[in-house]
């Protein structure tokens, strides 16, 4: 009895099973990535998780998990790419500067990071063991993700500059500095045993000073805003001035 050999594989073929692969292994590294920080979440014993009990969690058995990473510490740096990711994602939504007036957006957002840090301390502490998987090594993944959050708050600026004719050149600073004030100020706040103020009071004291910055940066180029107006109305008075 001849047995039949199978046709040859096209490249069309090929290609549709090399995507399907490359999927399944992303899915199942998502499910290994959200187990291990439900564990973090969990975790009394610090930012050391087992990983056996990823595994479990991912409903993977172990080899699976060495399979789909290098080895611990690769798995640590995807496990901070994808919190910082994450959170970056919501972020990004609050920086939204078509809704709001620009407290509302300082608030809005500083009130997201409030949020994170305070009710999320085992996934801020293991961020800040070390890099993530596609940062600088030499940072941890808080400071990529203050570095990236800057970086977009100075291209929201910048275009903003653009629309209405002004030079960003003096906002320069202002994002790592107001990034690097809020989550300093917010980290000491948490770690009070007691403190003296609310969530809502810090956030809102935050966003005043973040304003204050701003507004200092604006007016040394002449710009005076109100922080009260709808930021997409003050943009087009300023482009309509600029217009005539």
């Amino acid at each position: 009895m001849s047995i039949a050999s199978s046709p040859p594989r096209t490249p069309e073929a090929i290609s549709g099973y090399d995507a399907r692969w490359v999927r399944h292994n992303s899915e199942r590294q998502t499910l290994i990535l959200q187990a291990a920080v439900a564990l973090l979440e969990e975790s009394s014993a610090g930012t050391d998780v087992p990983v056996h009990l990823i595994a479990k969690r991912a409903g993977l058995a172990k080899s699976v998990v060495y399979r789909q990473f290098s080895g611990r510490e690769e798995l640590e740096r995807r496990i901070r790419s994808y919190l910082v990711d994450d959170f970056a994602r919501v972020l990004d939504a609050k920086l939204d500067v078509s809704d709001g007036s620009v407290r509302e957006i300082l608030t809005r957002t500083i009130r997201a990071v409030a949020d994170w840090m305070s009710d999320h301390p085992r996934l801020v502490e293991f961020a800040r063991t070390g890099p993530t998987h596609t940062g600088d090594p030499s940072i941890d993944a808080v400071s990529s993700l203050k570095l990236r959050m800057s970086h977009t708050a100075q291209e929201l600026i910048a275009s903003i500059g653009q629309v209405i004719g002004a030079d960003p050149a003096p906002f320069a600073s202002v994002p790592f500095a107001v990034v690097t004030m809020v989550e300093g100020v917010l980290a000491t706040w948490i770690r009070e045993p007691r403190p003296t103020r609310s969530r809502a009071e810090i956030v809102a004291d935050l966003a005043a000073f973040a304003w204050y910055v701003l507004d200092g940066a604006a007016r040394s180029i002449g710009l005076v805003v109100d922080p009260d107006n709808e930021l997409t109305a003050v943009i087009a008075g300023f482009t309509t001035a600029t217009d005539s």
